[in-house]
């Protein structure tokens, strides 16, 4: 499918949707860089978890439960979610070394939001220019959920960004890869569909090797997407996954009032690779 899909924001700045909408991929047989060849910079197990407004907890770093600017919710998204904090009731819960994000419905949210949900972002834990950046996760089912793995720049600016993963809960075999940038000043907004098993019955590794040339995506260690780095696209990011919920006219559809569903985490990690180490970068 190609052609302009309504305009869907990221923070402060519209996404058009499409603008280089690819046709449907599949993985191919390349496989992901060797992780013996790179060296690990950050690892997420999950054995325990702790999320504040602001990335601190008693004065040490820890993953952040808000935007860069405070916000809970984009509502130029058309999200009907409102993001809580880890000591309220839910929307997160360890389970066997799995984080549980949970989407609800919940009364009296700010904004008019029909949901409460979750989402980490580890703008305290790395901040890093390049590497392979990876999540183990089982996705949720249902229309209008939305749950996602993306890269945002450390310095607060947009674009660039980088979308590991993207997956409309209605379209269960169906996951999306993304890439905004603004190289010389000129938009770039490519997503590409990439046709899978069902993504929710079981846990994926959904993965990206972002280099100064090159920027390639993976599925289960399968290469699914391969393009070049945009110009504008040489500056540490940091990782975020969240779980939004569309509201009436979002790119995911309205959800039902009383639609729940489970983003469930298994792992994040991430590495440098070594040549890059090496140069200092």
């Amino acid at each position: 499918m190609s052609g302009i899909l309504d305009v869907v924001l990221r923070p402060c700045v519209a996404l058009v949707l499409g603008s280089l909408f690819a046709s449907p991929v599949v993985a191919q047989q390349q496989a992901a860089p060797q992780r013996a060849g790179m060296h690990a910079t950050f690892a997420e197990e999950f054995t325990r978890f702790a999320a504040t407004p602001s990335g601190f907890l008693d004065g040490q770093p820890v993953w952040r439960n808000t935007y860069i600017g405070g916000d809970r919710t984009l509502p130029n998204n058309r999200e009907a979610q409102w993001y809580v904090d880890h000591a309220t009731d839910g929307p997160f819960r360890l389970r066997d070394g799995v984080l549980e994000i949970t989407a609800a419905p919940a009364p009296g949210l700010p904004q008019g939001m029909t949901h409460r949900s979750g989402m980490i972002m580890g703008q305290r834990l790395l901040n890093q220019q390049y590497g392979y950046f990876e999540i183990r996760a089982q996705l949720p089912r249902g229309r209008g959920l939305w749950p996602a793995f993306w890269l945002l720049p450390s310095d607060g600016h947009w674009p660039p960004e980088i979308d590991v993963m993207e997956m409309l809960g209605h379209q269960h075999r169906t996951y999306y890869v993304a890439l905004h940038a603004r190289p010389d000043g000129v938009p770039l907004d490519e997503v590409t569909a990439v046709q899978t098993a069902d993504l929710t019955a079981g846990f994926h590794t959904f993965g990206v090797s972002w280099r100064p040339d090159r920027i390639r995506y993976y599925l289960d260690d399968r290469l699914v997407h391969d393009v070049p780095t945009p110009s504008d696209l040489h500056r540490p990011m940091y990782m975020l996954a969240n779980l939004a919920v569309g509201g009436a006219g979002s790119w995911p559809g309205a959800a039902a009032r009383d639609l729940t569903g489970v983003y469930r985490i298994d792992w994040i990690r991430a590495w440098q690779f070594d040549d890059l180490r090496a140069g200092g970068r």
